[in-house]
């Protein structure tokens, strides 16, 4: 708090500044604004129930009648997939071993032979760390696969992020030391689902007073926000490309080059519009993006619309003068509760 009078700071909640004696005009006021704010804020400080996420009904019976756990196993095409993959891997990877090691007529190209066998070996490793079997506790989950079981616990010592991982699905990254598992989520939608909600709960939510004294929590995404860096790097880098097949006179390059570059401004300008950090008021929201804080209210003049994508995750998309911005229930899980409950979305 900065005192009015004096100019100097002192704390925020002190009845009088310490240096004048002059009343601090907040006084009272943020104690008031904090509760308003924390009655729209779903705040968990609790332990983590694992059962409390379990969707449906005939699991949350099971789960809580024998205090056992849930088993989710990955979807059918998926693990057929991993097999075929780890198949198609080893055939290749044998046969560069084998070629290094007994066929004296290739034994001369193992500079050819070698990073070859690097790479099919390093997909081999990756496949073989799938995920093929969830196990949902109370107080923890467990991951099944080739090596065994790995044990995991609702709290801050797992680090969790969303990846992308193609156009019709995200990825959930789990970290803990130095494991690392993805868990993708047309393999396991419902454990992506929950864990999503779980550890977006377990971020820790700061109160914070602007300088109107008004006070918002902050949220942060689960997905990192994409560098826009290394989209200018590869733009620039082929425009150069491509003024460089010009001199040269090879149109047909070039051509390919500032194709690229514009596939890669295109994709940069999407991703100008990422949220990276939402302000939640008692009476507004403010989503923070590289095009600067744009504020909205709970009315629905300003909401564009709503859609569900194929694995059922809720957006909103709303709209600010020429711009359009989306709150993916994946990213911001607690955000998009709240919105339904204001606008009235199901």
């Amino acid at each position: 708090m900065i005192c009015p009078k004096c100019g100097d700071k002192y704390e925020d909640d002190m009845p009088r500044c310490l240096w004048c004696d002059a009343p601090n005009p907040n006084y009272g006021r943020v104690v008031e604004v904090e509760r308003k704010v924390g009655s729209v804020q779903k705040r968990n400080q609790g332990e983590i129930n694992g059962f409390d996420y379990l969707e449906r009904s005939d699991e949350v019976d099971f789960a809580q009648r024998t205090s056992g756990y849930v088993v989710f196993k990955i979807a059918k095409f998926e693990f057929v997939k991993t097999v075929v993959g780890m198949l198609f891997c080893l055939g290749p990877f044998l046969f560069s071993v084998a070629a290094m090691s007994f066929v004296e007529e290739l034994k001369s190209l193992w500079p050819i032979w070698l990073p070859v066998s690097v790479c099919f070996g390093i997909c081999i490793f990756f496949l073989s760390r799938t995920v093929f079997a969830v196990k949902w506790h109370r107080d923890k989950f467990i991951l099944k696969t080739l090596y065994g079981e790995t044990e995991l616990p609702f709290d801050k010592s797992v680090f969790v992020e969303l990846v992308q991982q193609d156009d019709t699905g995200f990825g959930v990254c789990l970290k803990k030391g130095k494991k690392i598992f993805v868990l993708r989520e047309k393999a396991f939608p419902e454990v992506t689902r929950m864990l999503c909600r779980i550890y977006d709960e377990l971020n820790p939510k700061d109160l914070v007073q602007d300088e109107n004294c008004a006070v918002y929590a902050e949220f942060k995404p689960l997905k990192r926000p994409v560098a826009i860096g290394w989209y200018v790097v590869a733009f620039l880098f082929n425009i150069l490309i491509g003024l460089g097949d010009i001199l040269v006179s090879d149109s047909g390059k070039a051509a390919f080059a500032f194709l690229f570059a514009a596939i890669v401004l295109i994709y940069a300008f999407y991703h100008l519009r990422d949220v990276f950090e939402i302000r939640w008021y008692k009476d507004k929201f403010v989503l923070c993006t590289r095009f600067g804080e744009k504020t909205f209210s709970f009315d629905k003049s300003e909401l564009n619309k709503t859609k569900r994508d194929e694995k059922g995750a809720l957006m909103f998309f709303f709209k600010k003068g020429r711009w359009s911005f989306v709150v993916d229930e994946r990213v911001f899980p607690e955000v998009v509760g709240m919105m339904k409950t204001h606008y009235g979305v199901e």
